[in-house]
């Protein structure tokens, strides 16, 4: 999951939400009303299908989000079925983090080694001990590419 989501207001002009995308190489921004409740998505495909002046006028309403428990299997499924490239994650109604495919790929592309007897866990976190020797959470160095790629 990615922190500190970017956002933008649903009162903003479309040509802003464009800025911020082109300035945070992102393809897509939540935007959420004066309260910071979640009110829609804009994606470059809103920018460059439909006219509008403001965000509101341009942004795609039906939001598929999750919470901060949904099992990450769950969102890959999402995200594959829904043909969607992202998901805002939602606390308490706010978001605290957006999930997107490339997020997915690094999780499968991490994974932890042992240095103790050398297990290999795939996990987005430090496992908190070798499930082969036991070894405890600091013995494990994170690997995001495997050796040989």
């Amino acid at each position: 999951m990615t922190p500190n989501v970017i956002t933008v207001r649903e009162s903003s002009i479309v040509e802003d939400a464009a800025r911020l995308m082109a300035r945070h190489r992102i393809s897509g921004i939540p935007v959420v009303n004066d309260a910071g409740g979640l009110v829609g998505m804009i994606t470059e495909h809103d920018l460059i299908a439909r006219e509008g002046h403001t965000v509101a006028d341009v942004m795609s309403r039906s939001v598929i989000s999750v919470s901060v428990d949904t099992d990450v299997e769950e969102v890959a499924h999402l995200l594959t079925i829904q043909h969607i490239r992202r998901v805002p994650v939602l606390q308490g109604g706010k978001i605290v983090g957006i999930l997107s495919r490339s997020d997915l790929i690094r999780q499968i592309a991490m994974r932890w080694v042992c240095n103790v007897c050398g297990e290999i866990v795939r996990s987005a976190t430090v496992p908190t001990q070798c499930p082969r020797c036991h070894a405890p959470q600091s013995a494990f160095v994170h690997e995001v590419e495997p050796p040989g790629m």
